[in-house]
């Protein structure tokens, strides 16, 4: 505005022009010419220097205010005080040295300007920052061309003029033209989007294996999708739609739980209800089902109106825990009834668990071991060598074996050979505990008393040997040892010790002399019997004095099913840990997965928990973006096993390939029969995800539509009316109609609830197919509608709607027991913002009471708020 006026009074204050208040003159133009262009340099600077929210109407005056006093100011001084002001122009020596420079500050400062619009984030929305940079850009070259004229009719003086006006154009494209047509290219895009929002909604309802209910609780309707019925193995004919298709079907253990937290959900106590619970099928079998939904739609005191939900098949999860449970229980049996003692303690010593054998040996009852520590066990003078013992095997894995002085209830004390072995993939370790006090009295017996030998020795069921230690020979063997190893006494006697051992001849030799040498007298070896097969000993082993020749004396006990059932145990109890491990895992997985709202939630839990639960392999899963059919999302984990085989599964939505899962595996069989069946869950779970992601996307979307119109409901309206509101202007006004049927309660009396329907139903198809893209309709309660219409006046708006309500007289209702219903209209009420109001309730106030104006003069009429009498406006007046 200053620089408009500037260049006004420019034009009547050049030489040649009648005297504007004060002689014309050069100075006096080229004056006002310098406040008019230092006006505009900064006009283009201010959005980029300002940054602050806009000026409201309230404090608009300021501005003008402040604008009219510099105004005044420049006025003064180059109409009356011109020679306050510095020479400017020369007669015939042309512009003056600080005019020039004067243009050349202005120059800068527009091309200063140009910089900063390009890169400016706060301008208003629709504002084309690019263009604004061009009309800086050409103020700055029209300033410069103002520095090289020496007359008014030079050549730079006309190209000064003509980048000036190319300036103004740039800036009425790019604040008007860009902002008028913002507003419809952001609600194409919006259409576009949400189109595309409810085709994947649908595609995810129809391909995602979970059924879709929807519950209205004050009609006690229920939807139930065709999935839901096949779920249960209906079809879609043989299920009704009351809630009681549904709970009488529940598994009477389970009802209690399953309407509690049905009820916990309507009293606002979670956020959303999710139970597990068995279904009586088709076919007479009960199925497990995870039920969840939310509560969509409430009155005003909150009790619940709608409530929509899934409906999952979880009867593969279940299958699963207990397959765990009954591995659990099947080792837990292989762990009581071994006949060794056996204890489970933590690193430092603390029992976790023991056997019945173990409870059995100690004489104390179930419980009284737990949580004790394992070396009040073990008698004063074996609790240091036990606990050095322990330490070194901590520190250096392994196992160790060892014999050790143990005692029971009452001090008694007895010998047990004492197995340590660190449980694998667990800071825990497996003790095996066995009585040896009969076998340690033998032994004692054997070194104190010779001359029993010989009774000794043939007496007895267990396995006795008399070794040569010099030849490495059998000397004797007793019956228990020929029946045993396959041969007669007389082949065995003289029988070189490597006949049945299979250890090399050198580790032989070396056990004699450890044995001979009292530093050892127990050995673990296999032996060969005469048939070939290997047997699993131990041996226990000691020198004695015969006739001055010094033998060694060999008990053999055959441990091949004890060895069997320890590597069975350990082989048990790891293949356990890690389906333990793995199941703990992938229920983990299963509860975050179906927690995620966004696809880049599952890529993050995926990513996280993948590489965890198929360690020692190498995988990837490949995702495609539900958005860009040719974009996909990837995750890597893993190096390939040496020597590996590969698992492949496709990864799919209903019809619709969603991705791939690959994994190589080892091909040992351990790896294939634990790690195939996880790999398959990890993609039913992944499938799961994605169509429960797509269904609960296009659920949200559904809870904004009104299910007899499928127009917009009121929650939508709330949503977007606000946002439509912000954006009104005088240049892209919105039209608020509020519409509400004729004599509607007459129709439904007479013709039925059904009629009404109809009635309603054809009302919203003619108004959805008089809209533009850019409108939004909208069933705000029983037979009135709200119709939102921007860029139009309340006039335009009006003729519009007056066109809707000419075709719906035009309708004709048939009746199988009543005539016609025709002659149907309504009376509408129509306000305009920013020209009325631009606050909801106070527009919605007015178009209220343009609709009961309309309701007073006869119905079948649209009003506008704005043609009401003054008397009648007096919202007008306490909005303003």
């Amino acid at each position: 505005m200053l620089s408009a006026f500037c260049d006004l009074v420019h034009i009547f204050s050049y030489a040649g022009m009648p005297n504007f208040i004060s002689d014309a003159s050069v100075q006096k133009a080229i004056h006002f010419w310098l406040a008019g262009r230092t006006a505009f340099v900064f006009a283009l600077l201010a959005p980029c220097i300002i940054t602050s929210r806009p000026v409201t109407r309230r404090y608009l005056p300021l501005p003008l205010l402040a604008t009219f006093i510099v105004g005044l100011l420049i006025s003064w001084a180059g109409l009356y005080h011109l020679e306050y002001l510095p020479a400017t122009f020369v007669a015939g020596s042309g512009l003056s040295d600080w005019k020039i420079g004067y243009e050349w500050a202005l120059a800068l400062t527009a091309l200063a300007a140009a910089a900063l619009l390009l890169g400016a984030n706060s301008l208003p929305e629709g504002t084309n920052a690019g263009w604004l940079a061009a009309a800086a850009m050409a103020t700055g070259l029209s300033e410069l061309c103002f520095t090289l004229y020496a007359s008014a009719y030079d050549v730079f003086n006309l190209l000064g003029h003509l980048y000036k006006m190319a300036a103004y154009a740039m800036i009425y494209h790019a604040i008007y033209s860009s902002r008028m047509t913002y507003p419809y290219q952001q609600l194409k895009e919006m259409s576009t989007a949400l189109s595309e929002a409810e085709q994947r909604w649908q595609f995810a309802l129809e391909g995602s294996g979970a059924g879709v209910w929807d519950w209205k609780q004050d009609s006690d309707h229920v939807f139930y999708s065709t999935q839901w019925k096949a779920t249960l193995g209906f079809k879609e004919d043989e299920i009704g739609s009351s809630f009681d298709e549904w709970k009488s079907r529940i598994h009477p253990d389970d009802m209690p739980r399953t309407l509690d937290d049905l009820k916990q959900h309507f009293a606002g106590h979670s956020a959303e209800y999710r139970n597990e619970h068995r279904m009586l099928t088709r076919s007479g079998e009960w199925k497990w089902i995870l039920d969840q939904g939310r509560v969509v739609e409430r009155t005003e005191d909150g009790r619940p109106l709608r409530m929509i939900g899934t409906h999952s098949d979880i009867d593969w999860i279940k299958e699963q825990q207990q397959r765990l449970i009954t591995s659990r229980a099947r080792l837990r049996s292989i762990y009581h009834s071994a006949p060794i003692g056996i204890i489970v303690a933590d690193c430092n010593g603390i029992i976790a668990d023991a056997n019945s054998a173990m409870h059995n040996m100690l004489g104390k009852d179930g419980t009284e071991l737990f949580q004790q520590s394992l070396w009040g066990l073990f008698s004063l003078e074996e609790v240091s060598r036990m606990k050095r013992a322990w330490g070194q095997l901590q520190r250096e894995g392994g196992s160790f074996q060892d014999e050790y002085h143990m005692q029971v209830e009452r001090g008694h004390m007895f010998w047990a050979e004492v197995t340590l072995t660190p449980l694998e993939g667990e800071d825990r370790t497996l003790v095996l505990i066995n009585n040896i006090e009969d076998r340690r009295r033998a032994i004692e017996l054997l070194e104190e008393n010779a001359t029993l030998y010989q009774e000794v020795f043939s007496t007895g069921n267990a396995i006795k040997l008399l070794i040569d230690p010099e030849l490495a020979e059998i000397i004797d063997a007793n019956p228990v040892a020929a029946e045993f190893y396959g041969y007669s006494i007389g082949e065995m006697c003289g029988m070189p010790l490597s006949r049945i051992n299979v250890l090399a001849s050198q580790a032989i030799s070396k056990r004699i002399r450890a044995v001979v040498n009292r530093t050892d007298n127990h050995f673990e070896a296999s032996h060969q019997l005469a048939n070939g097969e290997l047997r699993d000993v131990e041996i226990f082993t000691g020198p004695v004095d015969l006739n001055g020749r010094t033998l060694l004396f060999s008990i053999v006990h055959d441990i091949t099913d004890r060895k069997r059932a320890q590597r069975d145990l350990q082989t048990a109890n790891l293949k356990l840990s890690r389906l333990s491990e793995s199941r703990n895992q992938i229920h983990h997985l299963a509860e975050c997965l179906l927690t995620c709202s966004q696809l880049d939630d599952i890529i993050t839990q995926l990513n996280v928990r993948l590489p965890s639960l198929f360690a020692g392999s190498e995988g990837s899963v490949t995702l495609s973006v539900p958005d860009d059919a040719y974009q996909t999302m990837h995750i890597n984990w893993g190096t390939p096993p040496t020597e590996a085989c590969l698992v492949s599964h496709s990864l799919s939505v209903g019809d619709t390939e969603a991705g791939k899962f690959t994994l190589q595996i080892p091909i040992d069989a351990e790896s294939q029969e634990r790690l195939r069946p996880l790999a398959e869950d990890v993609c039913h779970l992944i499938m799961l995800a994605l169509a429960d992601l797509q269904l609960k996307q296009g659920l949200s979307h559904e809870a904004r539509k009104d299910t007899l119109t499928r127009l917009y409901n009121r929650r939508y309206l709330d949503e977007i009316l606000p946002q439509k509101l912000a954006e009104a202007s005088i240049g892209n006004p919105l039209s608020l109609v509020v519409l509400d049927l004729d004599h509607f309660k007459q129709v439904n009396d007479t013709y039925g609830h059904e009629m009404g329907d109809q009635v309603l139903t054809r009302l919203a198809t003619l108004i959805r197919e008089s809209l533009r893209s850019s409108d939004e309709a909208c069933r705000y309660g029983g037979e009135e509608f709200v119709i939102l219409i921007p860029g139009a006046s309340a006039a335009v708006s009006r003729a519009r709607v007056e066109a809707i309500l000419a075709a719906f007289g035009e309708e004709v209702f048939e009746s199988e027991t009543q005539p016609p219903l025709t002659g149907l209209g309504f009376s509408a009420g129509v306000a305009n913002a920013p020209h009325d109001s631009q606050t909801t309730d106070t527009l919605f106030k007015m178009a209220d009471k343009a609709l009961y104006q309309a309701k007073r003069a006869g119905r079948k009429r649209v009003i506008c708020y704005s043609s009401l009498p003054p008397s009648q406006d007096s919202l007008a007046s306490a909005d303003s």
